[in-house]
Order: structure tokens, then C-alpha cells, then sequence
């Protein structure tokens, strides 16, 4: 199985960013978790008006939120 690799550097703001995307914040081992997992996640914890969306496009929310994030803090 697939396991899931995340930059440690970034990993506190994926955990950030998840929640506001989900109704429920990744827990800290999300990383240890295989993707199957994690999508199985994202899919069960997705805020109700976007109910439906594939774990693959939540993913990407939550990264492109993370990266924003990153970049504004960087930039201040």
C-alpha cells in the first residue's frame, strides 16, 4: 500500500489548513497513514457544503491553502 509522505516542515500547516476544510483537523500521525487512508478521511470529514468532493481535490484544497499560507507568512 501506498503510504503517505509529507515534508515535515510542512506538516503543522497541513494540519492547519485541514481544518478549514474539514469539519475535523488531521491528527498529527496523518503521515503515517497509508492514502487510502487518509482519503478515507477527508472523505468522512469534509465540511457539508462540499459533501461529494473526491479525496483528491479535497487534498489539493488543503495543500493549496498550506502552501498560501506558508508563502504569506514568509512574506511578512
Amino acid at each position: 500500500m501506498k503510504k503517505v509522505i509529507i515534508n515535515q516542515k510542512r506538516k503543522k500547516d497541513f494540519i492547519w489548513a485541514s481544518g478549514n476544510i474539514l469539519c475535523k483537523h488531521l491528527p498529527n500521525d496523518f503521515d503515517t497513514w497509508t492514502e487510502r487512508k487518509l482519503n478515507n478521511f477527508l472523505e468522512k470529514y469534509i465540511v457539508e457544503h462540499l459533501q461529494g468532493s473526491e479525496a483528491d481535490w479535497i487534498w489539493e484544497q488543503i495543500d493549496d491553502l498550506a502552501w498560501s499560507v506558508n508563502e504569506y507568512k514568509g512574506a511578512k
